[in-house]
């Protein structure tokens, strides 16, 4: 085995332990956990239970949970929510790095005005799904396909639209990506990405450089290769090809994104999502993929808690553009 910076394993372990330490493990997989960086987190008020702020009381009442066998055997928990009008629309929510399904419905629910029902998961290493390493989307596009083939075989389904946030973004834009012919066999229409990163390799580089000791600033782009190196000889993840400039196509009709981000982010740039939004549709030839930049505030991905009316009225319009009309 070839030898590596201990701070590039030391990195990557954090990574796969999502900060966090078990000390009780149950049968029912609701392990007892301390997560460190959330508990930090919850100092700033607009960090505290989104789905309160959102005034979601059922957030702890899903309609059910179901367990869901992913490409490689890992086992993923998911949640339902049905809406209260019979109805064939659905929206699938995809949380982010360090985060879980109920820590996404405050994103989600607001559709549920239009009818639509709602499905979130525990991507692999997350919440109360089986452990495996953190890849960034690479093998959390496994779950994410693996979770909409099951909505689709035990519901008759019309339409899905998929809500990414950070992480969960970046793994819908990469499947939509490089799964074109999945995302139309499963009637997927619209993706509303919110504070998504556009190059896994850029955004480990910032991760390291960002926060990195003023004595190993000078090692940073050492460490970097390390953990790429160990990611690909270890791993098996290449995350060279995680990149939206080399994912998407000329040629291609892809489904619309509405791209979102804070101009204040201190996680994921907001110059991503401009970015993307750009390119996007100077490929298509089309601007139905939007964008929203929220220039106040700094928290990632909470935009929704401090400009509510703002950022749910624009989206739902999106949506309304792009969902099948109802029967």
């Amino acid at each position: 085995m070839a030898e590596y910076s201990p701070i590039a394993r030391t990195i990557i372990n954090m990574w796969n332990s999502s900060f966090t330490k078990t000390f009780f493990i149950r049968t029912d997989r609701k392990n007892v956990k301390f997560n460190y960086v959330k508990t930090f987190n919850s100092i700033k008020p607009t960090n505290r239970n989104s789905n309160k702020k959102m005034k979601i009381k059922e957030y702890k009442k899903p309609t059910g949970n179901t367990i869901i066998t992913s490409k490689d055997g890992l086992k993923i928990v998911a949640s339902v929510w049905l809406n209260p009008k019979v109805s064939d629309k659905w929206v699938v929510g995809v949380h982010g790095f360090n985060s879980s399904r109920f820590d996404v419905l405050y994103l989600t629910w607001h559709y549920r005005a239009l009818g639509y029902n709602i499905l979130t998961f525990d991507f692999r290493n997350h919440g109360a799904s089986e452990n495996d390493i953190v890849s960034w989307g690479y093998k959390e596009k496994w779950d994410l396909m693996s979770v909409i083939e099951w909505l689709t075989k035990n519901y008759i389904i019309s339409q899905i639209g998929l809500v990414g946030t950070s992480m969960g973004a970046f793994t819908c834009i990469y499947t939509l990506m490089t799964e074109q012919g999945f995302i139309e066999e499963n009637k997927i229409r619209w993706l509303v990405s919110d504070s998504a990163y556009m190059s896994v390799n850029n955004m480990i580089s910032e991760m390291i450089s960002d926060n990195a000791f003023k004595l190993i600033e000078t090692y940073a782009q050492n460490i970097l290769e390390d953990v790429l190196k160990i990611y690909k000889q270890e791993y098996k993840v290449d995350f060279k090809g995680l990149d939206f400039i080399k994912l998407i196509q000329k040629g291609h009709n892809y489904i619309p994104i509405m791209f979102i981000h804070n101009r204040f982010d201190r996680v994921t740039n907001f110059l991503d999502s401009f970015k993307m939004q750009e390119i996007k549709n100077n490929i298509e030839h089309s601007d139905q993929n939007e964008l929203i930049i929220y220039d106040e505030g700094y928290n990632h991905t909470k935009s929704i808690i401090k400009f509510t009316k703002d950022y749910t009225n624009r989206t739902l319009e999106f949506v309304k553009k792009h969902q099948l009309e109802s029967k």
